[in-house]
Protein backbone atom coordinates (compact mmCIF):
# COMPACT_ATOMS: atom_id res chain seq x y z
CA UNK A 1 0.00 0.00 0.00
CA UNK A 2 2.58 1.94 0.66
CA UNK A 3 4.04 1.54 -2.91
CA UNK A 4 1.09 2.39 -4.43
CA UNK A 5 0.81 5.82 -2.46
CA UNK A 6 4.07 6.60 -3.67
CA UNK A 7 3.36 6.03 -7.00
CA UNK A 8 0.17 7.71 -6.78
CA UNK A 9 1.90 11.06 -5.10
CA UNK A 10 4.55 10.93 -8.25
CA UNK A 11 2.33 9.95 -11.24
CA UNK A 12 -0.98 12.13 -10.49
CA UNK A 13 -2.25 15.23 -9.74
CA UNK A 14 -3.84 14.43 -6.23
CA UNK A 15 -3.53 16.40 -2.72
CA UNK A 16 -2.38 14.71 0.15
CA UNK A 17 -5.77 14.68 1.61
CA UNK A 18 -7.52 12.49 -1.10
CA UNK A 19 -4.34 10.33 -0.34
CA UNK A 20 -5.03 10.07 3.27
CA UNK A 21 -8.51 9.19 2.75
CA UNK A 22 -7.38 6.47 -0.05
CA UNK A 23 -4.83 5.01 2.80
CA UNK A 24 -7.77 4.98 5.46
CA UNK A 25 -10.21 3.14 3.14
CA UNK A 26 -7.74 0.49 2.18
CA UNK A 27 -6.68 0.23 5.68
CA UNK A 28 -10.34 -0.63 6.89
CA UNK A 29 -11.10 -2.78 3.87
CA UNK A 30 -10.22 -6.27 5.61
CA UNK A 31 -12.58 -5.10 8.83
CA UNK A 32 -15.00 -4.41 6.62
CA UNK A 33 -14.96 -8.19 5.11
CA UNK A 34 -15.42 -9.18 8.40
CA UNK A 35 -18.39 -6.73 9.16
CA UNK A 36 -20.13 -8.62 6.12
CA UNK A 37 -18.86 -12.40 7.10
CA UNK A 38 -16.22 -13.21 4.54
CA UNK A 39 -12.53 -13.76 6.16
CA UNK A 40 -9.75 -13.67 3.72
CA UNK A 41 -5.69 -13.53 4.12
CA UNK A 42 -4.69 -10.07 1.93
CA UNK A 43 -1.54 -10.23 0.88
CA UNK A 44 -1.29 -8.50 -2.51
CA UNK A 45 -4.39 -6.40 -4.66
CA UNK A 46 -4.35 -9.79 -7.11
CA UNK A 47 -6.03 -11.72 -3.28
CA UNK A 48 -9.33 -9.38 -3.59
CA UNK A 49 -11.77 -11.19 -5.47
CA UNK A 50 -14.75 -9.58 -7.20
CA UNK A 51 -17.17 -11.63 -4.69
CA UNK A 52 -15.73 -9.76 -2.11
CA UNK A 53 -16.81 -6.47 -3.85
CA UNK A 54 -20.17 -7.95 -3.85
CA UNK A 55 -20.66 -8.61 -0.75
CA UNK A 56 -19.90 -5.20 0.50
CA UNK A 57 -22.24 -3.90 -1.82
CA UNK A 58 -24.72 -5.92 -0.75
CA UNK A 59 -23.78 -5.79 3.16
CA UNK A 60 -23.23 -2.35 4.24
CA UNK A 61 -25.63 0.10 5.21
CA UNK A 62 -23.92 2.78 3.54
CA UNK A 63 -25.29 5.82 1.65
CA UNK A 64 -24.38 5.74 -2.45
CA UNK A 65 -21.61 8.31 -2.05
CA UNK A 66 -19.77 6.12 1.10
CA UNK A 67 -19.98 3.58 -1.29
CA UNK A 68 -18.22 5.69 -4.31
CA UNK A 69 -15.64 6.44 -2.29
CA UNK A 70 -14.36 3.23 -0.61
CA UNK A 71 -15.04 1.64 -4.23
CA UNK A 72 -13.10 4.28 -5.93
CA UNK A 73 -10.00 4.15 -3.32
CA UNK A 74 -10.21 -0.09 -3.91
CA UNK A 75 -10.27 -0.10 -7.67
CA UNK A 76 -7.14 2.78 -8.03
CA UNK A 77 -5.18 -0.03 -5.56
CA UNK A 78 -6.22 -3.01 -7.54
CA UNK A 79 -5.72 -1.47 -11.07
CA UNK A 80 -2.16 -0.44 -9.59
CA UNK A 81 -1.56 -3.82 -8.60
CA UNK A 82 -3.28 -5.86 -11.89
CA UNK A 83 -5.70 -7.35 -10.06
CA UNK A 84 -8.19 -7.08 -14.05
CA UNK A 85 -11.02 -6.93 -11.34
CA UNK A 86 -10.61 -3.39 -11.45
CA UNK A 87 -10.91 -3.58 -15.58
CA UNK A 88 -14.70 -4.99 -14.68
CA UNK A 89 -17.20 -2.35 -14.73
CA UNK A 90 -19.95 -4.58 -13.39
CA UNK A 91 -18.25 -5.08 -10.63
CA UNK A 92 -17.88 -1.41 -9.35
CA UNK A 93 -21.40 -0.59 -9.41
CA UNK A 94 -22.90 1.25 -7.19
CA UNK A 95 -25.88 0.36 -4.91
CA UNK A 96 -29.11 1.70 -6.06
CA UNK A 97 -31.37 3.80 -4.27
CA UNK A 98 -31.75 7.90 -3.34
CA UNK A 99 -29.22 9.38 -0.89
CA UNK A 100 -30.59 9.51 2.36
CA UNK A 101 -31.13 13.74 3.22
CA UNK A 102 -28.80 15.15 5.42
CA UNK A 103 -30.85 15.69 9.32
CA UNK A 104 -30.24 18.45 12.04
CA UNK A 105 -32.09 19.37 14.88
CA UNK A 106 -33.46 22.88 15.40
CA UNK A 107 -32.19 25.18 18.02
CA UNK A 108 -35.15 24.25 20.49
CA UNK A 109 -34.91 20.23 19.69
CA UNK A 110 -31.29 20.29 20.71
CA UNK A 111 -32.53 22.65 23.79
CA UNK A 112 -35.38 20.08 24.43
CA UNK A 113 -32.99 17.71 24.11
CA UNK A 114 -30.08 18.06 26.67
CA UNK A 115 -33.00 19.25 29.48
CA UNK A 116 -34.78 16.27 29.25
CA UNK A 117 -31.55 14.33 29.39
CA UNK A 118 -29.97 13.29 32.98
CA UNK A 119 -26.88 11.51 34.04
CA UNK A 120 -24.59 10.12 31.28
CA UNK A 121 -27.26 11.35 28.21
CA UNK A 122 -26.45 14.78 29.15
CA UNK A 123 -22.94 14.23 29.14
CA UNK A 124 -23.35 12.69 25.65
CA UNK A 125 -25.79 15.38 24.73
CA UNK A 126 -23.55 18.31 25.55
CA UNK A 127 -20.18 16.80 24.03
CA UNK A 128 -21.75 15.97 20.71
CA UNK A 129 -24.72 18.55 20.53
CA UNK A 130 -23.00 21.49 21.78
CA UNK A 131 -19.16 20.99 21.10
CA UNK A 132 -19.49 19.06 17.68
CA UNK A 133 -17.76 15.64 19.08
CA UNK A 134 -17.83 12.55 16.95
CA UNK A 135 -19.33 9.43 18.70
CA UNK A 136 -16.09 8.03 18.45
CA UNK A 137 -13.90 10.74 20.21
CA UNK A 138 -17.00 10.61 23.13
CA UNK A 139 -15.93 7.36 24.06
CA UNK A 140 -12.43 7.73 24.06
CA UNK A 141 -12.35 10.58 26.76
CA UNK A 142 -10.93 9.95 29.72
CA UNK A 143 -11.01 11.51 33.06
CA UNK A 144 -7.04 13.19 32.19
CA UNK A 145 -8.55 14.32 28.97
CA UNK A 146 -10.91 16.93 30.68
CA UNK A 147 -8.75 20.16 31.51
CA UNK A 148 -11.73 22.06 33.87
CA UNK A 149 -8.68 24.50 35.04
CA UNK A 150 -8.34 25.64 31.14
CA UNK A 151 -11.67 25.07 30.63
CA UNK A 152 -10.81 22.43 27.73
CA UNK A 153 -10.63 19.01 26.60
CA UNK A 154 -7.75 17.33 24.79
CA UNK A 155 -9.82 14.84 21.86
CA UNK A 156 -8.32 12.21 20.09
CA UNK A 157 -9.97 12.29 16.51
CA UNK A 158 -11.00 9.33 14.65
CA UNK A 159 -9.20 6.13 12.83
CA UNK A 160 -9.07 2.75 13.95
CA UNK A 161 -5.75 3.54 15.91
CA UNK A 162 -6.78 6.58 16.90
CA UNK A 163 -6.66 10.15 15.33
CA UNK A 164 -4.75 13.61 15.51
CA UNK A 165 -5.27 15.12 19.08
CA UNK A 166 -6.72 18.50 19.27
CA UNK A 167 -7.67 20.98 22.45
CA UNK A 168 -10.94 22.31 22.11
CA UNK A 169 -12.80 24.60 24.61
CA UNK A 170 -15.70 23.06 26.71
CA UNK A 171 -19.20 24.87 25.50
CA UNK A 172 -21.13 26.30 28.92
CA UNK A 173 -23.66 23.59 28.82
CA UNK A 174 -20.97 20.67 29.25
CA UNK A 175 -19.05 22.11 32.26
CA UNK A 176 -21.25 21.32 35.23
CA UNK A 177 -21.85 18.62 33.97
CA UNK A 178 -18.52 17.12 33.49
CA UNK A 179 -17.34 18.57 36.47
CA UNK A 180 -19.83 15.85 37.91
CA UNK A 181 -18.65 13.11 35.82
CA UNK A 182 -15.34 12.95 36.89
CA UNK A 183 -15.40 13.65 40.31
CA UNK A 184 -14.11 10.84 42.11
CA UNK A 185 -12.61 8.79 39.26
CA UNK A 186 -9.59 7.73 38.08
CA UNK A 187 -7.97 10.40 35.80
CA UNK A 188 -7.38 6.98 33.02
CA UNK A 189 -11.23 5.64 33.45
CA UNK A 190 -13.27 6.40 30.70
CA UNK A 191 -15.68 9.42 30.96
CA UNK A 192 -18.07 7.15 29.30
CA UNK A 193 -17.48 3.59 29.68
CA UNK A 194 -20.18 2.66 26.78
CA UNK A 195 -19.78 0.46 23.51
CA UNK A 196 -21.23 2.12 20.33
CA UNK A 197 -24.53 0.11 20.78
CA UNK A 198 -24.27 1.15 24.34
CA UNK A 199 -23.90 5.37 23.36
CA UNK A 200 -26.44 4.73 20.61
CA UNK A 201 -28.94 3.62 23.34
CA UNK A 202 -28.23 6.30 25.61
CA UNK A 203 -28.71 8.93 22.77
CA UNK A 204 -32.23 7.15 22.00
CA UNK A 205 -33.19 7.15 25.81
CA UNK A 206 -32.66 10.98 25.98
CA UNK A 207 -34.66 11.11 22.78
CA UNK A 208 -37.75 9.82 24.55
CA UNK A 209 -36.96 11.60 27.21
CA UNK A 210 -37.60 14.79 25.27
CA UNK A 211 -40.52 13.57 24.02
CA UNK A 212 -39.29 12.80 20.42
CA UNK A 213 -40.69 9.71 19.83
CA UNK A 214 -44.33 11.48 19.74
CA UNK A 215 -43.30 14.25 17.19
CA UNK A 216 -41.42 11.79 15.30
CA UNK A 217 -38.09 13.68 15.25
CA UNK A 218 -35.46 11.02 14.56
CA UNK A 219 -31.71 12.36 16.06
CA UNK A 220 -28.36 10.16 15.95
CA UNK A 221 -24.76 11.06 17.14
CA UNK A 222 -24.14 12.71 13.55
CA UNK A 223 -27.36 14.99 13.41
CA UNK A 224 -26.28 16.35 17.26
CA UNK A 225 -22.37 17.40 15.73
CA UNK A 226 -24.05 18.61 12.64
CA UNK A 227 -26.47 20.19 14.48
CA UNK A 228 -24.10 21.93 16.34
CA UNK A 229 -22.01 23.07 12.93
CA UNK A 230 -24.97 24.58 11.41
CA UNK A 231 -26.32 26.07 14.72
CA UNK A 232 -22.57 27.53 15.73
CA UNK A 233 -22.20 28.87 12.21
CA UNK A 234 -25.77 30.91 12.28
CA UNK A 235 -24.52 32.20 15.73
CA UNK A 236 -21.26 33.66 13.77
CA UNK A 237 -18.51 31.23 14.02
CA UNK A 238 -15.55 31.33 11.36
CA UNK A 239 -15.95 28.71 9.44
CA UNK A 240 -11.69 28.09 10.35
CA UNK A 241 -12.68 28.13 13.90
CA UNK A 242 -15.50 25.52 13.61
CA UNK A 243 -13.30 23.45 11.35
CA UNK A 244 -10.73 23.11 13.56
CA UNK A 245 -13.63 22.31 16.57
CA UNK A 246 -14.99 19.62 14.15
CA UNK A 247 -11.66 17.95 13.35
CA UNK A 248 -11.54 18.25 10.05
CA UNK A 249 -9.35 18.30 6.86
CA UNK A 250 -10.25 21.42 5.33
CA UNK A 251 -13.04 24.58 5.47
CA UNK A 252 -14.56 23.17 2.09
CA UNK A 253 -15.43 19.66 3.80
CA UNK A 254 -16.87 21.72 7.19
CA UNK A 255 -18.77 23.34 4.53
CA UNK A 256 -20.34 20.26 2.82
CA UNK A 257 -21.02 18.65 6.33
CA UNK A 258 -23.21 21.10 7.73
CA UNK A 259 -24.86 21.90 4.30
CA UNK A 260 -23.92 24.84 3.66
CA UNK A 261 -23.00 24.28 0.29
CA UNK A 262 -26.38 23.39 -0.53
CA UNK A 263 -27.91 26.43 0.69
CA UNK A 264 -25.36 28.99 -1.00
CA UNK A 265 -26.02 27.80 -4.33
CA UNK A 266 -30.03 27.77 -3.39
CA UNK A 267 -29.44 31.11 -1.85
CA UNK A 268 -27.25 32.08 -5.04
CA UNK A 269 -29.92 31.04 -7.72
CA UNK A 270 -32.62 32.93 -5.70
CA UNK A 271 -30.50 35.96 -5.99
CA UNK A 272 -29.84 35.63 -10.40
CA UNK A 273 -33.74 34.74 -10.26
CA UNK A 274 -34.28 38.07 -8.64
CA UNK A 275 -31.96 39.90 -10.82
CA UNK A 276 -33.64 38.81 -14.01
CA UNK A 277 -37.15 38.73 -13.38
CA UNK A 278 -37.86 42.64 -11.23
CA UNK A 279 -38.90 44.46 -13.69
CA UNK A 280 -36.48 47.27 -15.07
CA UNK A 281 -36.34 50.38 -13.01
CA UNK A 282 -37.02 47.82 -9.32
CA UNK A 283 -33.78 46.14 -8.79
CA UNK A 284 -32.34 46.26 -5.42
CA UNK A 285 -31.73 50.16 -3.75
CA UNK A 286 -33.95 51.31 -7.10
CA UNK A 287 -31.54 50.37 -9.32
CA UNK A 288 -32.00 48.73 -12.57
CA UNK A 289 -30.65 45.03 -12.93
CA UNK A 290 -27.61 44.88 -14.49
CA UNK A 291 -28.10 45.15 -18.22
CA UNK A 292 -31.01 46.57 -18.44
CA UNK A 293 -29.84 50.13 -19.96
CA UNK A 294 -28.99 47.94 -22.89
CA UNK A 295 -32.87 46.23 -23.13
CA UNK A 296 -30.63 42.94 -22.66
CA UNK A 297 -33.02 41.60 -19.91
CA UNK A 298 -36.03 40.19 -20.90
CA UNK A 299 -39.59 40.66 -19.06
CA UNK A 300 -40.73 37.85 -16.87
CA UNK A 301 -43.52 37.25 -19.68
CA UNK A 302 -41.09 37.08 -21.85
CA UNK A 303 -39.02 34.05 -19.86
CA UNK A 304 -41.66 31.89 -20.93
CA UNK A 305 -40.44 30.73 -24.59
CA UNK A 306 -37.21 30.18 -22.91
Amino acid sequence: MDRFLEWKRAECSVGEDWLTRIRWELCRFPNLLGRVGLVAALRRPKDVTPEMVDALRRGLPWQKATTALHFAALRQFLAWGGNRAADRSRVWSLPGGQPVHRRWLTRDQLVKLYRGATGAARVLVALEGFNGLRRVEVLRLRVKDVLLEEDALLVLGKGRHGGKWRKVPIARAGRTVLRGAIEGHDPYDRLLPLSRSGADALLARAARAAGFDSTKVKVSHHDLRRTFGRLAHAAGMDLVQLKNLLGHASVEMTVHYIGLDAETMRAGLERFSDSVLLPVGRGAGGRAPIGAAHGSLPSPAGLDGL
